[in-house]
């Protein structure tokens, strides 16, 4: 199924290709001007989270905004700053793309000043990492996930931080667990495990023939697993997850057989989702921007700021006018249910009534209001909006593998809990369960 490689002849063959990918065409570019004008409008949205998966985007884009860009940074160093100096939470995984977006901005993500003080963030990622490799020691699984391990040694190769190759390659040896979430195959975890030992292989420069041959096993392993989900119309895993995933499959070109995927195809498919607002939530563009641009993580220790296109304004273009829904005053009726699927302690259903248009978010609003004791709820404000924390007063837990899932029916919802736009009749499910 996969192209075998193994040893020197393999690795001159990496060294010497670059990302074979399928950018957009000119004619198709006001496509992308639109996602970068949203990405770009976002940073000014008052109460807006510092985002880096933004920032990055922005950078591996070819026209920008050089103003949005130093004034994101500003504010990116700041708020790193901010959670060391006050111990605020700051994962694995958010450092990672804090040092990327850094790096991106030819800005030395070892010394990011704010507050009249200097931060190593290559140094913090190298620390926060061996935190992550101990907990598997001694709880067999990361303090957060392995989509956030992947971040990290994508980001310590990119960066020339402390990483060994051997313990990288170890680390993503195939194990169903590791890339399924709530039972489904993480497309997203597997593709930035690929850019990650990708990189190693490129990048450092005395692999072990034991080791390569092992990150060769991952790799042939997690790509198959990866092309396994792609759909007739080359969607692959859900819409969301298809960026990273062509991001992945572009660098693994040596390792794919003629007409294992067709990007061309892949590529039709996302465009024509842009002008109907699937990508206007900026997480969701800046996760598939690089692709459409041509472009892939591993690229971020390429790029030459001396060469920026800042010709890129703030007007949204017209042309492409977004189709997120609003409420109306027409109502329509779902069927609302949360259930505690891990210590089965409790389910709950109710029908509640919302203007047409209504998101799931407002559903649980509607539903809190009508029976404040069983559908209680909270939640935080996340990069993709807002996040459910708790439900009934059971809080998801990262430790022990817990969250709340969304689904409509038995079909888990892609979209989130603000964006998730709710359809008459429908049966819509919040779930607590474990991944």
């Amino acid at each position: 199924m996969m192209r075998s490689l193994v040893g020197l002849a393999f690795l001159l063959l990496l060294k010497g290709q670059c990302c074979l990918g399928c950018a957009v065409s000119e004619e198709q570019r006001p496509l992308v001007t639109y996602l970068l004008r949203k990405m770009i409008q976002s940073t000014s949205v008052p109460g807006a989270l510092p985002n880096p998966s933004v920032l990055l985007a922005l950078r591996l884009a070819w026209d920008h905004n050089l103003s949005t860009e130093q004034r994101l940074l500003k504010i990116l160093s700041q708020d790193a700053v901010d959670r060391v100096q006050n111990r605020k939470p700051f994962s694995s995984g958010q450092v990672a793309l804090y040092a990327l977006a850094h790096q991106a901005s030819c800005s030395d993500p070892r010394r990011v000043s704010a507050k009249g003080s200097v931060l190593d963030l290559v140094q913090l990622l190298g620390k926060k990492f061996e935190m992550e490799l101990e907990n598997i020691k001694i709880h067999g699984n990361p303090l957060t996930n392995y989509y956030q391990l992947g971040l990290c040694v994508l980001a310590l190769c990119q960066l020339q931080g402390s990483l060994s190759p051997s313990q990288a390659a170890d680390l993503f040896i195939p194990d169903e667990k590791k890339y399924n979430l709530a039972g489904q195959f993480s497309v997203d975890t597997a593709a930035v495990a690929v850019l990650a030992q990708i990189c190693i292989q490129t990048t450092e420069n005395a692999i072990l023939p034991g080791v390569n041959k092992t990150i060769t096993a991952n790799v042939q392993w997690l790509l198959k697993n990866i092309l396994e989900q792609k759909s007739s119309d080359g969607v692959i895993g859900n819409m969301y997850s298809t960026g990273e995933a062509m991001q992945a499959l572009t660098v693994s070109n040596n390792y794919l057989t003629p007409g294992s995927w067709s990007c061309p195809l892949t590529l039709a498919t996302v465009l024509a989702e842009i002008p109907k607002g699937t990508f206007d939530n900026p997480m969701a563009a800046a996760q598939i921007v690089p692709s459409l641009e041509g472009r892939t993580y591993l690229d971020v220790k390429t790029i030459n700021c001396s060469k920026d296109r800042g010709n890129l304004t703030l007007i949204t273009p017209p042309t492409i006018p977004s189709t997120s829904h609003h409420q109306s005053s027409q109502l329509i009726t779902v069927t609302y249910t949360v259930t505690d699927s891990v210590n089965n302690t409790f389910t709950d259903s109710t029908r509640v009534s919302v203007p047409k248009g209504s998101v799931f978010l407002n559903v649980m609003e509607a539903a809190q209001a009508k029976d404040p004791k069983r559908f209680r709820f909270t939640y935080e404000q996340s990069s993709w909006g807002p996040y459910i924390t708790s439900v009934r007063g059971l809080t998801a837990d990262n430790n022990k593998r817990t969250y709340w899932q969304l689904l409509s029916g038995k079909t888990p919802l892609s979209k989130g809990a603000g964006e998730y736009v709710v359809s008459n009749g429908e049966k819509l499910v919040i779930k607590y369960t474990v991944y």
